[in-house]
């Protein structure tokens, strides 16, 4: 992993510990350097010493890292959660989700799955999930790309 992505993946955590939704993390970027690309804010614009001054700031906030050999969900896991992730938020940007928070997501899954959070849950619950919001996405007429 380069340098930079190391700060990359960090303020992608800190934005997700911190709650922050994504005009938030957009301006946040913006006040530490960030310019747009392709469109919009990114990270990817700004020098390593703004990374780190902006990493340094949501540590302020109240961001924690975490060391990946600490975190509890196996290698298997990572990719699915990936998944649903990403469907949750295509679908909180068409509208059809109304709260795109990792809690309203949580709480759908566990709607779906016997499992209390995505990171219990065997990969059969998590392919449920990934299949129930790729359902929902046909019906509401949302394209999904992958």
């Amino acid at each position: 992993m380069s340098h930079a992505n190391k700060y990359y993946t960090l303020l992608r955590v800190g934005k997700q510990q911190l709650n922050m939704d994504d005009d938030t993390y957009r301006y946040f970027l913006e006040a530490h350097g960030a310019t747009r690309k392709n469109g919009r804010i990114s990270a990817t614009t700004m020098t390593t010493g703004e990374l780190v001054a902006a990493v340094e700031d949501m540590k302020k906030l109240g961001f924690t890292p975490v060391r990946k050999s600490a975190l509890s969900t196996s290698n298997w896991r990572q990719p699915r959660i990936k998944k649903i992730t990403a469907l949750w938020c295509t679908l909180a940007d068409a509208g059809v989700v109304n709260n795109r928070s990792e809690e309203a997501m949580q709480a759908f899954c566990q709607s779906v799955m016997k499992s209390d959070k995505l990171q219990w849950a065997n990969p059969n619950d998590l392919n449920n999930c990934i299949e129930a919001l790729k359902s929902m996405a046909d019906r509401h007429g949302v394209e999904l790309n992958g």
